[in-house]
């Protein structure tokens, strides 16, 4: 585990505003269910965002060459909200977005 983010947050908020920001099913179902949020509102959230919120980095667990890091916000957008992503051939992949 690292202490610090793999990824820039300058990059990630960039890749979401571009639109390459793609969210795996688990966590948009999640989104839904948690904060009845869908992909427009994950993506304000991310674009909200900032390094005090960074929880942890480490690698994927069937694939030790992708980082993924972790990030958990309180009172996002009046939500506690934690987050786990990755990116991938220039694509920000959120592999977890649900309620602390």
């Amino acid at each position: 585990m690292r202490s610090k983010p793999y990824y820039s947050l300058k990059i990630v908020k960039k890749l979401v505003l571009d639109q390459r920001c793609l969210v795996n099913q688990i966590a948009r179902k999640k989104a839904l269910f948690d904060f009845g949020w869908q992909h427009s509102d994950i993506q304000k959230a991310l674009l909200k965002l900032q390094p005090k919120h960074f929880h942890k980095s480490g690698t994927k667990y069937d694939n030790p060459s992708i980082h993924v890091d972790y990030y958990k916000a309180y009172n996002l957008m009046n939500e506690n909200v934690y987050i786990h992503f990755r990116i991938e051939d220039d694509y920000l992949i959120i592999c977890s977005f649900k309620e602390v």
